[in-house]
């Protein structure tokens, strides 16, 4: 049974280890569009200059905001050219019809709704100067929820996986105390104290937890330098996203590789506790 449970807690804790790898860097993608999220207000064509200097300068005294950028009429037809350069759309344009704006982006993109109804009064209007606010009302709440989704579904995984193991050491520890109740017994008949007969289950279990962690390390950084890491390496190439668990500037892997044999030994302390606890009746 011992070797059974051991190859179990190596498997389990094992995944638990890829799912927080891949957790990580789906949450470090999510937070890298989340930090590409900004608002653009769009000026009217007769704006004074006054009040648009207004504007900047309360926007700018905004807590949320990170940075405002204005973008002149002129500007914004350079920017519209460079990117449909050779399309049949710019041959059709007369004059400049795009408007002046101010993009802002936030410290906290989870803000971007609060701060865009600040350019909207209580009627459902735009305030003076502004023509019109696009923030991707739609998309931002899609992206939000597939962020707590996702997150809240991994970690779901991640404890029904530790539980699963946890009653595995448990009930193996169980079955080491129910085949040597005879020994337990005779041991208690000429003095040993409860601690005396627990100490030897308690180490059972912590051994096996303990070494399947080692054992899940092992596999999780075979996997990480063979094939997790080709995946990172694509997302850094093609999205420029440096916060990652293995490619990533501080030690998020060293941590998990750590976590995972410290859990495997704390999980198999515990189960082998609650194991004696109701079922060493001697």
């Amino acid at each position: 049974m011992g070797f059974t449970a051991i190859t179990t807690v190596a498997i389990t804790l094992f995944i638990v280890g890829v799912f927080s790898v891949i957790l990580f860097d789906v949450q470090g993608v999510l937070n890298s569009i989340e930090g590409q999220v900004e608002i653009a207000v769009y000026l009217k064509d007769n704006v004074s200059n006054d009040l648009k200097v207004y504007l900047e300068n309360e926007i700018k005294k905004w807590p949320e905001v990170d940075s405002i950028a204005y973008v002149s009429k002129e500007q914004a037809l350079e920017k519209f050219k460079v990117q449909n350069e050779g399309s049949d759309i710019l041959k059709e344009i007369q004059g400049n019809p795009l408007p002046a704006s101010f993009e802002i982006k936030l410290k906290d993109a989870q803000k971007v709704e609060q701060v865009a109804l600040r350019f909207v009064d209580k009627d459902g209007k735009s305030i003076d100067g502004v023509d019109e606010v696009i923030y991707g009302k739609s998309y931002i709440r899609k992206l939000f929820s597939i962020t707590a989704i996702a997150g809240t579904i991994a970690l779901l995984i991640i404890i029904i996986l530790i539980l699963a193991t946890m009653v595995l050491i448990y009930n193996t520890i169980r079955l080491s105390i129910y085949a040597r109740r005879k020994e337990i017994e005779v041991m208690k008949l000429v003095g040993a104290t409860n601690g005396y007969v627990r100490a030897p289950f308690l180490f059972e279990g912590f051994f096996e937890g303990f070494l399947g962690g080692g054992i899940a390390v092992v596999l999780l950084y075979l996997l990480n330098k063979f094939l997790l890491i080709k995946g990172e390496t694509v997302i850094v190439e093609t999205m420029h996203i440096k916060n990652l668990a293995i490619l990533g500037s501080s030690n998020i892997i060293l941590i998990a590789y750590f976590g995972i044999i410290i859990i495997g030994g704390l999980i198999g302390i515990l189960s082998s506790g609650f194991a004696l606890r109701r079922y060493l009746k001697v």
